[in-house]
């Protein structure tokens, strides 16, 4: 029992100490030469599906390393390797025409064969030149759609170096803030600091300008009734040249009210009478006393159809100049 023992341990060590099977080497093919073993493939195939004792797994031959020598050297891939490790395994099996499935895989193996065969003829079309061809493939890159890479522009490079220098200062700053502390507040309030002083410059010339835009449409607005009081004063005086004394004194009359108007005394309103105007007034006022005079003189001769006389213009000059300073 011992001895047989040992004779099964010399075995197994005999067995491991067999040198491996060598790997089946790769034939160099040219792509003719591939289809053409294809073909002699196709045809064992078919000799042995009609004979089993054709079935010969030596006859495949090596496996190929195919050369497309058409692509050039500029390709990124200019060869394939065909195995033939299935195409054994199926004729060997086949061997044995009780094998469950043979048909089967023997068509199986004839179709796999004819697709490599389709795959070998559309791998280097005839007149496939890879210059021609990457000229056309460098035309249809060219175009727009592919030109995904831009020179950046000066502003875009001079983001960049801000960026990467406050990269570079916050670096600094966080070496440094290993030994110092207290540079981290100080960073902190400084920066909110800054800010809150850049928002109340802005909130300071945002005033102003609104201030400034106010002035302007009230000095605009003055302006324009001014130029009405004006206009009228100067009808005033052309009827008072021509001896109207009554049209003189009714032009006055409205002299004063665009004067008062322009001064923000009451929002404009062509509806209002005279004695309206009046009671918008401060009663008591300095300025109602006059322009009350100014209108009880006015209403007497316009409204009471009085003539007038060179004194009740005069009269109604001074109280316009009174209520004018």
């Amino acid at each position: 029992m011992r001895k047989s023992s040992y004779w099964i341990a010399a075995l197994i060590v005999s067995l491991l100490l067999l040198p491996p099977h060598p790997a089946r080497a790769a034939n160099q093919r040219t792509l003719d030469q591939y289809v053409a073993h294809l073909h002699s493939l196709q045809a064992l195939v078919q000799s042995c599906s009609a004979k089993p004792a054709l079935c010969n797994a030596k006859s495949v031959g090596g496996d190929d390393r195919v050369r497309i020598s058409g692509l050039g050297a500029g390709a990124n891939t200019n060869s394939f390797q065909a195995r033939y490790d299935w195409l054994r395994q199926t004729l060997r099996a086949a061997h044995d025409p009780k094998e469950k499935g043979r048909a089967d895989q023997l068509q199986s193996a004839e179709a796999r064969l004819s697709e490599s065969l389709h795959q070998a003829s559309s791998a280097a079309p005839a007149g496939v030149d890879f210059k021609t061809a990457r000229q056309k493939a460098n035309k249809i890159l060219s175009r727009e759609e592919f030109a995904t890479v831009r020179e950046d522009s000066l502003w875009n490079r001079l983001g960049a170096y801000v960026g990467m220098w406050l990269d570079r200062f916050f670096n600094h700053v966080a070496q440094f803030g290993k030994h110092a502390p207290w540079i981290g507040p100080l960073l902190e309030f400084g920066f909110l600091g800054l800010a809150l002083i850049a928002l109340i410059v802005w909130a300071m010339r945002a005033f102003k300008r609104q201030r400034l835009a106010v002035r302007i449409e009230a000095h605009r607005q003055m302006e324009t009734w001014e130029e009405a009081a004006r206009n009228w004063r100067a009808l005033a005086d052309e009827q008072a040249a021509q001896g109207d004394w009554r049209e003189a004194v009714h032009c006055m009359y409205w002299a004063t009210i665009a004067m008062l108007e322009g001064r923000r005394f009451w929002v404009p309103n062509r509806a209002r009478t005279p004695r309206e105007y009046l009671r918008l007034l401060e009663s008591g006022s300095e300025h109602w006393k006059l322009l009350r005079q100014q209108t009880s003189g006015f209403e007497h001769i316009w409204y009471g159809l009085h003539d007038a006389a060179a004194q009740d213009y005069e009269r109604a000059v001074q109280l316009h100049e009174g209520l004018k300073a």
